[in-house]
């Protein structure tokens, strides 16, 4: 595609400025998207309010435009992760951290794969780097390789910005692109192909299922019933695998520290329903702790 090549092209362009002038962009972006544009403002206060009903108006705002600073930072994080094709520039911006991976080394080695579900919290944009992000206070190596891990990810009504985003976030990848993201619909056809072996598979989950997909309610995600796609749980379960948690905790100056958390260790001695409900309590404690780090100009809790 012309497009899409010509949009990869400028933006591999921007990407060449340090991290730092591209912080200074989104605070630009956040201010014009929440001042100038307004964008979304009505579903984000919406939202916010329901899943805050104990706080005042005030404080509702702040989370509001809290969220927006964080929406121009996830832009400018998106762009110039563009340009990660070369070796070590992710480790050495630190965008990402990880806490514990040697917890996801255990799984993987105890288990036959591991199951990571995450969310709209952070910037998921990021997961393309899983390789490359320097892990605290533990210098062992992994046991799995970058062709192991799986990222799902939902197809983009624009076939031209599919392509652009589908390539942006395999930036650093040097596998096959096609194992590092599948997407959302073709996930269960990848599964089966690759059922012998051993894989990781990082599964954003949210609610709002598509048409015809199977769905649990949960009773009470941030104070509503909340109907959750199941996919991730359910492939876990049909193949015995150990489902864990990845949380991202947005830092102050920019960039995220990256926990994970286990769910369960064999997915097929529990229900989906019971280890939906331990995800969203998981996501629910890292909303309340940072509010304003979770895409809340999603229309989450349609009728």
């Amino acid at each position: 595609m012309i497009g899409a090549e010509i949009i990869k092209t400028a933006l591999r362009l921007i990407a060449l400025q340090p991290l730092k002038m591209h912080y200074f962009w989104g605070k630009c972006i956040s201010w014009i998207v929440r001042v100038l544009m307004r964008y979304r403002r009505d579903v984000v206060m919406i939202n916010v309010s329901r899943s805050f009903p104990e706080k005042k108006y005030d404080e509702l705002r702040r989370i509001a435009d809290g969220f927006y600073d964080h929406f121009g930072r996830l832009l400018a994080e998106t762009v110039w992760f563009s340009g990660s094709s070369r070796k070590g520039r992710l480790e050495k911006s630190g965008i990402c951290r990880y806490e514990n991976l040697e917890l996801l080394s255990e799984l993987y080695n105890e288990t036959p794969g591991v199951m990571v579900m995450t969310s709209h919290l952070g910037n998921w944009e990021l997961l393309g780097g899983f390789m490359h992000y320097p892990n605290l206070g533990s210098p062992e190596p992994v046991p799995f390789r970058e062709k192991d891990i799986t990222i799902v990810y939902k197809e983009l009504a624009s076939k031209t910005w599919d392509k652009v985003m589908h390539d942006n976030r395999c930036a650093p990848v040097e596998a096959d692109l096609d194992i590092c993201c599948v997407e959302s619909l073709e996930i269960m056809r990848f599964v089966v192909d690759h059922r012998h072996e051993k894989r990781i598979y990082v599964f954003p989950t949210d609610q709002g299922p598509y048409r015809h997909a199977s769905y649990h309610t949960v009773d009470n995600f941030m104070h509503q019933s909340t109907k959750t796609m199941t996919g991730g749980a359910a492939l876990a379960k049909k193949l015995r695998m150990s489902v864990c948690y990845m949380g991202m905790k947005e830092r102050p100056e920019g960039g995220y520290d990256i926990r994970f958390e286990e769910l369960c260790r064999d997915a097929s001695q529990h229900s989906v329903e019971e280890v939906m409900n331990k995800f969203y309590a998981s996501l629910e404690r890292d909303i309340d702790v940072q509010p304003w780090n979770y895409l809340w100009s999603h229309k989450r809790w349609k009728k």
